[in-house]
C-alpha cells in the first residue's frame, strides 16, 4: 500500500523555497510569467520527489511550494491543511523574520506536527554568522511544535546539504502515520483550469478518504453533481488514490466558470453547507490588539477563504493568548468537517489572529441556552473520541430525532463506520433506535419525551374520565419534539413494554388507569341501556337521549368506546349484540325465503324504514347479506 506524503515548505520571501524545491526535485514551481519577471512565487506551486529510495518504500511524495510574500499569506494558507511535513525555510543570510514567524504561527494553528528547519543561502554567510541564525532560531522556535526539529544547512547553488535534507525528508514521511479511511473523500480544489481535449481539471490534496475514476460525486457547497473522467497524481494515471495524495482530477462538468479554489469534492449527501460554525478559538500570543464581539474576519479552512464575523461565548473581549469559544457567521457558505481546523485573520490590517478546530457544523439556535451549558457542551466536544462526539450529537438533536444522514454529515464518516459506533452506543444504553439504521434519540431525551407523553396522557385522562385513551395522532400534536409516525410508534411501543403506558383498540392511556362512573353516572347508563333495550331494533336517537338529559353525552360516549353500543350513523345506537340477533333472524328467514327486500326487513324487525335501512346496509357491509338490486340474498358470512 502507496504511503501518500504531502512536503510543504514555509518561510519568508526571497528565502530561497522555491529554489531549494527545485534542487530538491529538478522542477521549477513558478509557473506564471509574472513569477518569473518579479521572482517571487504568487500562487502555489507544485512537484513531486520521486527516486529509488522512494519508489522502494512505496513513498509517495507531493511537494507544495507557498508563497512568501505577506500579501500572499490567503495562498499559503489555501495549502497548509494538507502538508504533512512542513519545510520551515530560514535563509541564513536574514534569519528569522516577520513572515517566518506568522507561518509558523498558521502550521501550528493548522495542526503541523512535523518539521524540518532548512537554514538556506549557505553559500552567502561565513560559520560564525551562521551560528548566530542557528541560536536566533531555537530561541525563536521554542515552544512551537517546531522546537526540536533538525536544522539542516544547505546551499541551492553549490548543492552542499541537498542529499542529507532528501534522505531526512523520506526518513520522515516514511514514518508519518497515513490518515485512516472510514472517513467520506474530502477534496478541496486549489486550482481549476481547462485543457484543450480533456474539459475540466482540478487539482488539490485529498484530506481523507479514497477517490476512483468513474465516481460519481458532488461539488460543494453548491450540491452540483459531478463524476471523475480520470485522475492523475505525480504524473501518472491512477484509477484510485488515497488521503494524501496530490491529485489532479479531470471532471466530465463543462463549465469551469462554476467551480473555483475553496469548493470540496465528496459523496452525495455527505456534508452541511452552512454559514454557520461554532469553534474553539486560540487566540495568538503575538498579536498587539483585542477581539471584540461582532468583529469582521478573513476565516480560512482548507482551500477556502470567506468573510465573517464572529461573537464570542462568555465573553465581549479576547487577548492576546486568550483560548476562546466562538460563533463564526460567514458570508457565504462553507462545508467543513467536524474538527477540521482553522485559522482567522483580521479584516483591516490584514493580520492573523488565531484559529483552532470547528467543533459544531450549522449549530442549532442558541436562544434558550444559557453560556455556561453552551461552553461545557463545545467544551465536551472538543475533548472527547468521535463515538462520544457522536452521541452528544444525537443528544444536542432536543427537537427531533437524529437522522443517520444528519450524522454522517457532521461527521464526515462513512456509513459503515457510523453504523459500528451507533451500534457500541446502543449496547452501552445511551442511545435508542427509532428506525431501522435511520433514526436515533437520546437517552436523556428518550426520558424526556417519556414525561412529556405521561403528562399528556394524565392530562387527557383528568379532562376525558370516560374515555378509554389518547389517539397517538393528538399525543403526536402535544408533544414539543418532533417525531414522525413511524418514530412515536417506537416510543409508544417501548412504555408499553416497559408497562408505563396500556393501549386499548389504538388508543393510549397510563398504565393504572381505567374508566371509572360515579354513582350518578351508573345511573345514567343504566338509563340510556334501558332506553336502547326496551325499543331494540328502534331506539331512541342521541338527539332524542340528550333531550331528556344533556349529561348523558360523556357516558352515552363511553357506551361508544367501551363497545356496549354500537354506532351506525350520527344518530343511531343499537345494543351491542344487535348484529348477533340480525343475523339469527336473518339465517331464519332465509330457511323459508329465497330474497329478502327493504319493506320486507322493516316488517321483520318490527321498526321503521330508517331503521331498517341503516341495519340492512350494515348487514351488507358484514356479508350477513348480498344485494342484487332491490333484493338481499344470504351474503358468504351468515
Amino acid at each position: 500500500m502507496d504511503n501518500n506524503i504531502i512536503v510543504g515548505t514555509a518561510g519568508h520571501i526571497d528565502h530561497g523555497k522555491t529554489t531549494l524545491i527545485k534542487a530538491l526535485t529538478g522542477e521549477d514551481t513558478d509557473r506564471l510569467l509574472e513569477e518569473k519577471e518579479r521572482g517571487i512565487s504568487i500562487e502555489l506551486g507544485f512537484t513531486h520527489l520521486q527516486n529509488e529510495e522512494t519508489e522502494s518504500l512505496n513513498l509517495n511524495l507531493g511537494i507544495v511550494d507557498v508563497p512568501g510574500h505577506q500579501k500572499f499569506v490567503n495562498k499559503m494558507l489555501a495549502a497548509a491543511g494538507g502538508i504533512d511535513l512542513t519545510l520551515i525555510v530560514v535563509a541564513a543570510d536574514e534569519g528569522v523574520m516577520p513572515q517566518t514567524k506568522e507561518h509558523l504561527s498558521i502550521l501550528e494553528l493548522m495542526g503541523a506536527e512535523k518539521a524540518i528547519i532548512v537554514i538556506s543561502k549557505k553559500d552567502l554567510v561565513d560559520n560564525e554568522w551562521l551560528e548566530l541564525v542557528k541560536l536566533d532560531i531555537l530561541d525563536q522556535f521554542e515552544n512551537t511544535f517546531a522546537g526540536n526539529a533538525e536544522m539542516i544547512t544547505v546551499s541551492a547553488v553549490t548543492g552542499e546539504g541537498i542529499a542529507k535534507l532528501k534522505t531526512k525528508i523520506i526518513k520522515l514521511a516514511s514514518n508519518t502515520k497515513v490518515s485512516l479511511n472510514s472517513e467520506i473523500p474530502y477534496y478541496p480544489i486549489d486550482r481549476v483550469f481547462s485543457l484543450k481535449g480533456q474539459g475540466t481539471v482540478v487539482t488539490g490534496t485529498l484530506f481523507k478518504g479514497e477517490l476512483f475514476e468513474g465516481q460519481e460525486l458532488q461539488l460543494y457547497p453548491s450540491a452540483k453533481k459531478i463524476k471523475i473522467k480520470s485522475m492523475e497524481s505525480h504524473q501518472k494515471k491512477l484509477k484510485k488514490v488515497r488521503s494524501g495524495s496530490r491529485v489532479g482530477i479531470n471532471l466530465n462538468y463543462p463549465d469551469k466558470n462554476e467551480i473555483k479554489r475553496g469548493d470540496v469534492i465528496s459523496t452525495a449527501d455527505s456534508l452541511i453547507s452552512t454559514n454557520f460554525l461554532e469553534a474553539k478559538l486560540k487566540v495568538l500570543n503575538s498579536i498587539n490588539f483585542k477581539i471584540k464581539n461582532g468583529d469582521r474576519i478573513h476565516f480560512h479552512t482548507g482551500t477556502t477563504e470567506v468573510m465573517g464575523t464572529i461573537n464570542l461565548y462568555g465573553k465581549q473581549v479576547a487577548f492576546p493568548g486568550d483560548e476562546i469559544f466562538i460563533k463564526i457567521k460567514l458570508d457565504h457558505k462553507i462545508s467543513p468537517y467536524y474538527r477540521q481546523k482553522f485559522v482567522i485573520r483580521r479584516f483591516s490590517p490584514i493580520d492573523t489572529i488565531g484559529g483552532g478546530e470547528i467543533l459544531e457544523i450549522d449549530p442549532p439556535p442558541r436562544r434558550k441556552i444559557n453560556s455556561e451549558k453552551l461552553i461545557a457542551h463545545l467544551n465536551l466536544l472538543e475533548e472527547v473520541d468521535l463515538k462520544t462526539a457522536l452521541e452528544l450529537f444525537i443528544k444536542n438533536m432536543t427537537g427531533s430525532a437524529a437522522e443517520l444522514i444528519q450524522l454522517k454529515k457532521k461527521t464526515a464518516l462513512k456509513t459503515e463506520k457510523i453504523l459500528e459506533l451507533l451500534s457500541d452506543l446502543k449496547e452501552e444504553n445511551k442511545i435508542f433506535e427509532l428506525k431501522n439504521d435511520s433514526s436515533f434519540i437520546h437517552t436523556d431525551n428518550f426520558k424526556s419525551i417519556e414525561k412529556d407523553i405521561k403528562e399528556i396522557v394524565n392530562d387527557y385522562h383528568q379532562q376525558n374520565r370516560l374515555k378509554v385513551g389518547i389517539t397517538r395522532e393528538e399525543i403526536r400534536s402535544r408533544l414539543n419534539f418532533d417525531l414522525t409516525k413511524k418514530e412515536l410508534d417506537k416510543v409508544l411501543g417501548i412504555l408499553t413494554t416497559e408497562q408505563v403506558l396500556q393501549e386499548k383498540d389504538s388508543l393510549i392511556a397510563a398504565s393504572n388507569f381505567s374508566v371509572q362512573l360515579t354513582e350518578k353516572e351508573k345511573k345514567q347508563k343504566q338509563f340510556i341501556l334501558d332506553k336502547i333495550n326496551n325499543n331494540y331494533f328502534s331506539p331512541p336517537t342521541r338527539k332524542e337521549l340528550l333531550a331528556e338529559d344533556e349529561e348523558l353525552e360523556a357516558v352515552i360516549n363511553y357506551l361508544e368506546h367501551n363497545s356496549e353500543l354500537v354506532r351506525l350513523d350520527q344518530e343511531l345506537y343499537f345494543d351491542k349484540d344487535i348484529f348477533l340477533k340480525l343475523q339469527n333472524l336473518l339465517r331464519k328467514y332465509f330457511r323459508e325465503n329465497e330474497s329478502i327486500e327493504l319493506a320486507e326487513f322493516r316488517d321483520l324487525i318490527n321498526s321503521s324504514r330508517r331503521y331498517a335501512l341503516v341495519l340492512l346496509e350494515k348487514c351488507d357491509q358484514l356479508q350477513f347479506t348480498l344485494r342484487r338490486g332491490d333484493l338481499r340474498y344470504p351474503g358468504k358470512d351468515l
